[in-house]
């Protein structure tokens, strides 16, 4: 946006065509490399909001939306402030070019890190139509007082937003060197009508009629097809390549090289296929891709017994020598997203002219979690200015993490700027396996003492991964290897335990895996407390306690969120009789993901000999939220986080072997179905004065090892590596 001014910048891009607008600017900046990190914060954000002449309120999403709906959440802020109901908010999802840079949509931040500053841009925006509304009128602000869709006066008068703004462009900036106008969000005494309620989202008619929501419906003339050849990692070199008859195939346009890239152009998806088919490549790898070299890189018991792992995320009176109560390993498997919408892009070249300002070189049409990202990479991708790039976002089917990165994008861009036409690329169901980022499998050592009154006493943790936000292709590669000295955000998480331990070592080691790895729902919280509330289980089942009042008492006050939420979710699962008989079992386990969202979950599972299957009948949930802006969402996304505990504990395996990506379909790659999925109760904890916490991924933290807890109730088998099939139980 150099060279162009805030208010010239939104009537190039059409935003300002009469009506009020309030302009509520970053003083950020983004990395230029790495995902955008810009995230708002009490005092600076990114939101746009603009009351038209009809007095339409139109609201610009600041999120990716690919399920969570997190941007309705941020529209029912907007209704909130401008006492608005929220269907009355249009929404629109902005291109690269029609706001400044905002964060990449990870991490359950979207509410977290957003709903202040979108009330400040929305009440800002508000409080302005009220000094308006007085200077019309000719009385104190004092007497235009709140009204559904605009004021009234004391007098009973009544001005609607439409009254207050005409076809002049009336810019309204945020000044934040005064205090922010009254949040009507986060007033405790407001008896709120749009924050704390259902919502139906706002683009759900769309999504359940078949509207052209996705990057594949984008219509487009003189369309071209095209695929490119995925490796089956991302360091692998071509080492022979034949193409022999690909030009003869009908309809195909070009084949297209660029040193390890390789893909086709052609007028049909269906001639896309045929030439894809008689492209054979051979790669040279620089590691084995294989089960037994994943194992061996990531053997915790080996690098432990070496000495200290590479990082040391907490060390405090640490003992070794003292007698471990508890000294098992866990194992948990490669999970990849295996998202249900195989991704795509468009991209297209335009002839650019000099003296236009909306015009650009490069256009982006994808379903990405970090369209500024994908900006930034086609950019460098192409010698293109960022100013010459523009994306335009659409929605996600699944995310999760996956689709940060410039990928698909690269090759729409490649592809079309080949043959100078406009180009789609459609990823296969085998593409989307073998080119997506995994979490990678881990080894856990978890070594637990207690003291003469059977309270902790010694904690030590050591465990092996593979880079997750570090990952290859992240950053360029000169910079990976300085980056990886520091710790990785996405390998911590979830590895500092909430109980109270007076000696205490938390270390880790990452490593690179012989596969693409990268962030996946949860990144390693899921894994590290699987493995910390497995093992806070074992030893409350071997001292012969219940598991919820151990786990409560060893927190010794330290986590009351947390303990409400575990105490809660017995009660909850108290409320339903677990079946009598062999087989049947009940169990618990809770966890932090990211200092920020607590939760708890209880699991109650039938071994089934007749079938030999471990089935999860029912699960209870107790997330606490923070504030509660949309709770229909909430257990929307709660119930996702339990349907994936089940895929986690029992059925996810990513396969690899022979030097490929076996896992390639969902032939082989198991996900929970209908007939896997347990009834559910879901208990959401609303705090009005906290703001929200997240939900996205935070459930799933707990749930796995509570299925897992509830096996070792009903059996007495400890699983130590996931998935749990019904061969290891018995």
């Amino acid at each position: 946006m150099a060279g162009i001014s805030r208010r010239k910048f939104l009537i190039a891009t059409g935003w300002v065509a009469g009506g009020a607008t309030v302009l509520y600017t970053l003083r950020n900046k983004a990395i230029s490399v790495a995902p955008t990190v810009i995230f708002p914060d009490a005092e600076s954000g990114a939101a746009w909001l603009q009351i038209r002449p009809d007095g339409v309120c139109r609201m610009f999403f600041a999120r990716m939306d690919m399920g969570q709906n997190a941007n309705t959440g941020l529209a029912q802020i907007v209704a909130e402030e401008l006492n608005l109901n929220v269907q009355d908010i249009e929404g629109v999802t902005p291109s690269t070019s029609d706001v400044t840079p905002i964060a990449v949509t990870a991490g359950s931040m979207s509410l977290t890190a957003f709903s202040r500053p979108t009330a400040i841009a929305a009440a800002t925006l508000r409080e302005s139509m009220r000094a308006r509304a007085a200077i019309k009128l000719g009385i104190p602000g004092s007497d235009i007082l709140d009204d559904a869709g605009g004021f009234q006066t004391t007098d009973g008068r009544k001005l609607k937003y439409a009254d207050l703004v005409d076809q002049t462009n009336l810019m309204v900036e945020f000044d934040d060197s005064k205090p922010a106008p009254n949040l009507y969000t986060f007033d405790a005494t407001r008896d709120k009508k749009q924050v704390g309620h259902d919502v139906t989202p706002l683009d759900i008619r769309a999504l359940v009629t078949g509207g052209a929501v996705y990057t594949a419906d984008v219509p487009m003339q003189n369309l071209l097809f095209g695929r490119a050849i995925q490796p089956p990692v991302r360091n692998a070199r071509i080492g022979k390549l034949d193409t022999t008859g690909v030009s003869d195939t009908k309809g195909f346009v070009k084949l297209v090289q660029q040193d390890e890239f390789v893909g086709v152009v052609c007028k049909t998806p269906s001639a896309v296929d045929a030439a894809m088919a008689k492209i054979s490549v051979t790669w040279d790898l620089q590691q084995p891709i294989n089960q037994q070299e994943i194992d061996r890189l990531v053997d915790v018991d080996a690098e432990m017994a070496l000495g200290d792992l590479e990082h040391i995320l907490l060390d405090e009176a640490h003992r070794k020598d003292v007698d471990w109560a508890i000294d098992l390993r866990f194992d948990v498997q490669t999970q990849t997203h295996a998202a249900q919408e195989p991704r795509a892009a468009i991209a297209r070249f335009n002839d650019v002219d000099n003296e236009g300002e909306t015009d650009h070189a490069l256009e982006i049409w994808t379903g990405t979690q970090d369209p500024f990202g994908i900006k930034r990479f086609a950019s460098m991708d192409t010698g293109l200015s960022e100013n010459d790039v523009v994306v335009h976002p659409q929605r996600l089917g699944g995310g999760f993490g996956g689709r940060e990165h410039y990928e698909v994008e690269r090759d729409a861009v490649r592809l079309a700027r080949a043959v100078k036409q406009t180009v789609k690329v459609q990823w296969t169901r085998q593409d989307e396996f073998t080119a997506s980022r995994s979490r990678p499998a881990s080894a856990h050592r978890v070594r637990i003492a207690t003291d003469d009154a059977g309270n902790l006493s010694d904690w030590w943790y050591g465990y092996i991964t593979g880079h997750v936000v570090f990952a290859r292709e992240r950053l360029p590669d000169w910079l990976l290897p300085v980056a990886r000295l520091a710790e990785d955000m996405g390998v911590v998480k979830g590895a500092l335990s909430p109980y109270s331990v007076p000696h205490q070592r938390v270390e880790y080691k990452d490593v690179d895996l012989p596969i693409d790895l990268g962030v996946w729902r949860s990144l390693n919280g899921a894994p590290a407390i699987f493995a910390i509330e497995s093992a806070m289980d074992e030893l409350a089942q071997q001292k012969n306690i219940d598991p919820v009042e151990f786990k409560i008492a060893q927190m010794d006050g330290g986590q009351p969120r947390l303990q409400n939420c575990l105490q809660l979710v017995a009660a909850l699962s108290a409320k339903r009789s677990l079946p009598k008989g062999a087989g049947y079992g009940r169990g618990f386990a809770c966890g932090i993901y990211d200092k920020r969202c607590y939760v708890a979950v209880s699991a109650d599972i039938h071994i089934d000999h007749e079938t030999q299957k471990i089935n999860v009948l029912h699960m209870s949930c107790v997330q606490d939220v923070g504030m509660a802006v949309n709770p229909g969402q909430l257990r929307a996304q709660i119930e996702s986080n339990l349907a994936w505990s089940v895929g986690m504990a029992l059925l996810e395996s990513f396969e690899v072997g022979d030097n490929t990506i076996q896992s390639a379909n969902f032939d082989n790659y198991s996900i929970a179905r209908m007939a896997d999925m347990p009834s559910l109760d879901i208990e959401i904890v609303d705090q009005p004065n906290i703001p929200p916490a997240g939900a996205g991924e935070v459930a799933l933290v707990a749930g796995p090892p509570a299925i897992a807890n509830a096996i070792r109730a009903a059996s007495g088998f400890r699983a130590l590596s996931l998935p749990i099939s019904f061969k290891d139980v018995v």
